[in-house]
């Protein structure tokens, strides 16, 4: 005989029509499982570039004023410069980041 206080973590409505995952719940996709959506997965994420190298600026330097013209176009520090590329880098690796969580539980394709 089932206990009547059980409350499932996971269960479909009365309609079975929408799957609930109640806090405690959890899905667990297995190696080589995929999320579709109308029996279709995700198509891959667009490749990465390479990632930039930069130096590390002395002083991060958040407040990016005006480029300055000098002979072309340029920030006004160094560490201005700086500090764009490591935001733009640390972007790309936080996208690859998730890009591979996506794609270990299946909802993208792989590059």
């Amino acid at each position: 005989m089932t206990d009547p206080t059980f409350q499932p973590k996971v269960y479909k409505t009365d309609g079975g029509d929408r799957l609930v995952i109640t806090s405690g719940g959890s899905i667990d996709i297995e190696t080589g499982a995929i999320i579709s959506v109308n029996g279709t997965q995700g198509a891959a994420l667009t490749a990465q570039l390479t990632t930039i190298t930069h130096t590390a600026p002395g002083t991060p330097d958040y407040a990016i004023q005006n480029l300055v013209q000098n002979t072309g176009f340029g920030f006004a520090t160094a560490d201005e410069g700086n500090t764009l590329l490591k935001v733009v880098a640390n972007l790309q690796t936080r996208l690859a980041e998730v890009e591979a969580r996506l794609e270990a539980v299946g909802m993208v394709a792989a590059n």
